[in-house]
């Protein structure tokens, strides 16, 4: 039960069995539920967006090491919890609009599949944390990206 309830969670509710693109219909289906809550809540309070990004990625490290070893690969793409987590911090305290919805979208897809310096290293870590770490900073570079193009645009 535990395994099926972890490849559950690291598969993003099934998003990432989807065959094509799971990573990025997970990082889609983030920002859409993203912007629903929002919109539900009028807001997303930065201590909550926070904590969800932490709960996800603590969940994430463990059902993403259970993912890898039932399927028998180091990082296998129906593991998609990481980039809910790597989407949610590329949303981070930034102003909720479709620019900036689609742009976080957009730069942390660039990111996750570009790798740049040092996102690559973080993949060989062990058990779940090299799976989670990458994504995390994909996002973190996006996130700082456009907090610099909204700065830019905005001052």
């Amino acid at each position: 039960m535990k395994t099926r309830i972890l490849f559950f969670l690291a598969t993003g509710g099934g998003i990432g069995l989807i065959p094509g693109a799971p990573g990025t219909y997970a990082a889609a289906a983030t920002t859409v539920i993203y912007y629903l809550v929002y919109r539900i809540q009028f807001r997303i309070r930065p201590e909550l967006h926070i904590s969800a990004i932490c709960l996800i990625t603590a969940i994430g490290i463990f059902a993403a090491a259970e993912a890898s070893r039932r399927l028998g690969k180091e990082d296998p793409s129906p593991v998609v919890i990481d980039e809910v987590a790597g989407q949610l911090v590329a949303l981070l305290i930034l102003p909720v609009n479709l620019p900036n919805l689609a742009a976080a979208f957009f730069l942390f897809r660039l990111f996750d599949i570009w790798k740049p310096f040092p996102i690559r290293r973080l993949e060989p870590l062990p058990n779940g944390v090299g799976i989670m770490a990458d994504d995390l900073l994909a996002g973190i570079y996006a996130n700082i990206l456009l907090r610099a193009v909204n700065r830019l645009l905005h001052a």
